[in-house]
């Protein structure tokens, strides 16, 4: 069931990383799916509370960046700081301080940034960061349903890129 549940969030974080566009709307509600499903194979695999903690945190911030976006609003800063308190509040209870427990702190961090981006380009770059440190939590976690997921999920975000990004320049800010 674990693998399903990973293998679904794939197919939805695929989505997200190949999806174009100058809006995040459609990125988020596949990030949003994609997160839940993987929170839900850690839950379901007994391989990582702390992971699955960090993923639905990260399914509900997507969803409310979505609502933002969706009215093109730009995300306050209220909303990031609340993400930013939320990521290192649960993953402390989830871990503790533990090498894992910040290792989690320190993917979430980069996913708040993530879905923090105007665009799909600047999405792609922090969701190659993210996805770098989730595989490193994953290998030492001996989670490997979500280990397939997100080193598929690096693969497409680098496809996306190459696809998506090729002629731009970067910017690795908020504001564009």
């Amino acid at each position: 069931m674990s693998y399903v549940l990973s293998v679904l969030g794939l197919i939805s974080m695929i989505c997200a990383s190949l999806t174009k566009g100058e809006k995040m709307k459609r990125i988020l509600f596949f990030v949003f799916c994609g997160n839940f499903l993987v929170a839900t194979s850690y839950l379901v695999a007994g391989s990582g509370i702390n992971g699955a903690a960090a993923c639905y945190i990260g399914s509900i911030m997507s969803i409310v960046t979505y609502f933002f976006d969706s009215k093109n609003k730009p995300l306050p800063l209220w909303v990031i700081a609340i993400n930013i308190a939320s990521v290192i509040a649960v993953n402390i209870w989830a871990s503790g301080l533990s090498p894992l427990g910040i290792l989690i702190i320190i993917a979430s961090l980069t996913f708040v940034m993530c879905i923090g981006q105007k665009n799909g380009a600047k999405y792609r770059f922090w969701t190659i960061v993210n996805m770098l440190l989730w595989c490193t939590y994953d290998v030492l976690s001996k989670s490997y349903a979500a280990l397939f997921t997100h080193v598929s999920l690096l693969v497409f975000t680098v496809i996306g890129m190459l696809i998506h990004d090729r002629k731009r320049v970067i910017k690795y800010t908020f504001d564009e």
